[in-house]
């Protein structure tokens, strides 16, 4: 966000982060806290908060003709693990297979996987608590992190793949990189030791064409999409919606922040 708002400020354009340590069910929308968000063109919604208390705010938003960047049905639809899976296959997006699995043995896992397969929290992000499950001991383990609110999803491994992460503006692919995972992990996300190399130009377009496809079908107007290339198929492996780009713009010559706003700033004079 301090990288949207130094572009900002070079622009004179008025960018302000708003944070709030609690929400007043009562007279939400009579709260200052709305009041202050009233004030502006445009709102880039980029928080946690993922309840019915986003609709009732975003219906506030609506009614006083403010548009939002990535909306609450984004928020509510995706960010959960298991629901990016059933939007893909409602859009015929290549996706790794993915079950829910209701006796958590690992032999019935491995009869629809194979020997070894990820397991990942259906709400979760950088990687944390993903794992690869190759016995029950391991599952066992992996299960200790489940909870009555987050489910776990059980997906096919697909190894040997090379992955890369796609950044979508405005419903198109505009930029990319490889991820390379660090050490003996599998996961290539930066937060576990994964690190950055630029996209093989080859592969530049179809990434870009492909998660193109993807940020339509989720709704998305900014998004990080993850994405498994194998035998020349694309795979999608996650969207996220609150990416970060910290080295983005060094290892592409891209500045990606000030592509960004000016895309906040088209969408606010579209709709106003």
């Amino acid at each position: 966000m301090q990288d949207l708002k130094s572009i900002a400020d070079q622009h004179s354009v008025v960018f302000d982060s708003m944070n709030y340590d609690h929400v007043s069910l009562t007279d939400l929308a009579e709260s200052d806290y709305v009041k202050a968000l009233l004030t502006y063109d445009i709102v880039y919604y980029r928080t946690g908060m993922r309840d019915t208390t986003l609709n009732f705010l975003t219906a506030i938003l609506n009614k006083h003709n403010i548009p939002i960047i990535n909306g609450s049905s984004v928020h509510l639809n995706g960010h959960r693990k298991i629901q990016q899976a059933l939007i893909c296959a409602e859009n015929n997006i290549l996706h790794p297979k993915s079950y829910m699995l209701s006796d958590n043995r690992y032999e019935t896992a491995r009869k629809l996987l194979g020997d070894t397969f990820v397991t990942k929290p259906d709400v979760g992000s950088k990687g944390k608590h993903v794992a690869l499950i190759s016995s029950q001991a391991e599952l066992d383990a992996q299960l200790q992190h489940k909870s009555a609110t987050n489910k776990f999803l059980y997906q096919e491994l697909i190894d040997d793949a090379d992955e890369y992460r796609v950044y979508t503006v405005g419903g198109e692919g505009v930029i990319s990189y490889k991820r390379i995972p660090g050490g003996e992990d599998f996961r290539a996300n930066l937060h576990t030791g994964g690190t950055m190399e630029n996209t093989e130009p080859e592969r530049a377009e179809p990434l870009n064409t492909f998660c193109g496809q993807v940020a339509k079908a989720f709704e998305a107007d900014l998004a990080g999409i993850d994405v498994l290339v194998k035998d020349d198929k694309y795979y999608l492996l996650e969207v996220n919606y609150q990416p970060g780009w910290e080295n983005l713009d060094s290892l592409t010559g891209m500045n990606f922040s000030k592509k960004t706003l000016q895309f906040i700033l088209e969408k606010a004079h579209e709709e106003k």
